[in-house]
């Protein structure tokens, strides 16, 4: 057989050029952004550890936002403290572009109702599986005799309430991070070992679960 003509051969490569490229692999999905918002005045060496206990568990890119005003709606005169669940709907209301996870970090007074409790004093709080959490370093001010002892109970609360936007609940696991303070957050941040327990890992869907690193998990009940 003789060899093609040009007429053929060029109308083969136009019939070539017609098709569709062959797809580019697949690539990785991004890492979500976990933004770390200032309400107010806060110690950089707080929001520090706030980012460094989430990038020790979660492949995520950890981002500053520029410090807000805390809002005028969330204030609570009769105690002159601020209720944390209004602060979590004006975060809610306006996050952070591109933000998968919002940690708020305040050094206000915080409180919120619990049972028959209106007003309740609280170090944090985080809306379950929820955008947002909030954190206050007030407590952990008052009550910590060094700075060190202030950022680790800082660090514990961090990742306490960053579980509840996970979807995790209390837990009654001896020392995982997700215990009920019961309004001791004092002893209740000292007793944890700051990490979640098998128990709650286990709640996680397959698609967050592959964004938490290894880790040495609180002991299982006997």
């Amino acid at each position: 057989m003789g060899l093609p003509s040009r007429a053929l051969l060029l109308s083969l490569s136009v019939l070539l050029a017609g098709l569709p490229a062959a797809a580019e692999p697949a690539s990785p999905s991004a890492e979500p952004v976990v933004a770390i918002l200032p309400l107010g005045k806060v110690d950089q060496d707080v929001l520090d550890r706030v980012a460094k206990e989430i990038q020790a568990r979660l492949r995520v890119q950890v981002r500053f936002e520029s410090p807000r005003e805390m809002p005028k709606a969330a204030w609570y005169a009769p105690r002159k403290r601020w209720r944390a669940e209004k602060l979590l709907d004006a975060v809610d209301a306006d996050p952070p572009k591109g933000a998968w996870k919002v940690v708020a970090v305040t050094a206000a007074e915080i409180s919120t109702t619990k049972g028959d409790i209106h007003d309740w004093g609280i170090a944090g709080l985080g809306n379950m599986g929820g955008l947002s959490c909030v954190l206050s370093t007030h407590i952990y001010r008052k009550h910590s005799k060094t700075k060190a002892v202030l950022l680790r109970r800082v660090g514990d609360l961090t990742i306490h309430e960053f579980g509840h936007t996970l979807g995790f609940d209390h837990c009654e696991t001896d020392g995982c991070v997700m215990a009920d303070a019961k309004g001791k957050a004092i002893s209740s941040a000292d007793h944890s070992s700051g990490n979640y327990c098998g128990r709650c890992l286990g709640q996680l869907s397959p698609e967050v679960r592959a964004w938490m690193k290894e880790e040495r998990a609180a002991p299982a009940p006997h």
